[in-house]
C-alpha cells in the first residue's frame, strides 16, 4: 500500500467511524463516491470543526492571524470555501482522479 492509498483509507475511516473497511469500500462503490469526494468532505469538516472550536464566527475573524484585516479576510475565505465544497461547486482531486478526466 503506497502513501496515497494509506491516506485515502485513513480519511475514509475518519468519515465512517466504527465501520468495517470492506463496508466502507462497498458503500463508496455503490454510491459512486470517489476518493476526491472523501477528501473534500474531510477538509470541509475540519474547517467547520476549527471554526467552532476557535469561535471565529463570534468575532468574524480567524484566530490564526494577528492582523485584523488578514484575520477578517481569512475568515471570509474559510466561510466561502466551506460553502463551495458543500454546494458541490468545487472538490478536491487526487492526481489519479484528474488523469481519468
Amino acid at each position: 500500500m503506497n502513501r496515497l492509498e494509506k491516506l485515502i483509507l485513513d480519511i475514509k475511516k475518519q468519515l465512517f467511524p466504527y465501520h468495517h473497511e470492506h463496508d466502507i469500500a462497498r458503500g463508496c462503490e455503490r454510491w459512486g463516491v470517489q476518493d476526491g469526494d472523501c477528501l473534500t468532505s474531510w477538509v470541509a469538516g475540519q474547517l467547520e470543526i476549527c471554526r467552532k472550536k476557535n469561535k471565529c464566527a463570534d468575532k468574524g475573524m480567524c484566530v490564526f492571524y494577528s492582523y485584523s484585516d488578514l484575520a477578517r479576510k481569512n475568515f471570509e475565505i474559510c466561510q466561502e470555501v466551506i460553502l463551495v465544497f458543500e454546494n458541490g461547486e468545487a472538490r478536491c482531486n487526487f492526481i489519479e482522479d484528474a488523469e481519468e478526466r
